[in-house]
């Protein structure tokens, strides 16, 4: 697979981590070989890639939580496909309105977030809320790529910088 466009919500924390981090020449090279295109939404990228052909398909990267939660969703014509590469794997954020929130309700929040991660809860409430309530087939999910399956890809970096010839 050479011929593919590949994709991340323009703004977004995906770019902009892909731009700080050490494949930022990566993506400079893919974005000037035009093989790097900025929906404006996780919609439109999931939307994209739906309607991407199997002659030129469109992957879209994007955080692993919000790529499985659309995979989980009808049509079930998505799977997600996890790098070998763990970055940023398994950390939750929550957003609080600046200014609103004194310093110390943040150091509250932040050490409440910790204490349900580390007991466990947050798997607990992921599982309920993605897996639990999935649309799609019970069955494992399967991350490997056949004719016809259209792919969302979390930070799928080892595979990109492989299929870019870095």
């Amino acid at each position: 697979m050479t011929n593919f466009t590949c994709g991340m919500v323009s703004g977004g924390s995906t770019a902009y981590f892909l731009r700080r981090s050490r494949y930022a020449r990566l993506l400079s090279r893919m974005i000037s070989n035009r093989n790097v295109s900025f929906p404006a939404s996780v919609e439109e990228g999931v939307r994209r890639v739906r309607e991407s052909s199997d002659d030129h398909p469109y992957v879209f990267i994007g955080e692993q939580y919000t790529l499985e939660y659309h995979a989980s969703r009808k049509p079930c014509d998505l799977v997600v496909v996890k790098g070998k590469e763990r970055v940023l794997d398994g950390e939750y954020r929550l957003a609080v309105k600046q200014g609103y929130t004194p310093a110390a309700h943040v150091d509250k929040l932040q050490a409440a977030l910790t204490k349900l991660n580390d007991s466990g809860r947050l798997d607990e409430l992921y599982k309920k809320w993605w897996k639990d309530r999935s649309q799609c087939s019970r069955a494992p999910a399967s991350t490997t790529i056949t004719s016809g399956t259209a792919i969302l890809v979390p930070i799928l970096l080892a595979t990109l910088m492989r299929l870019s010839g870095e």
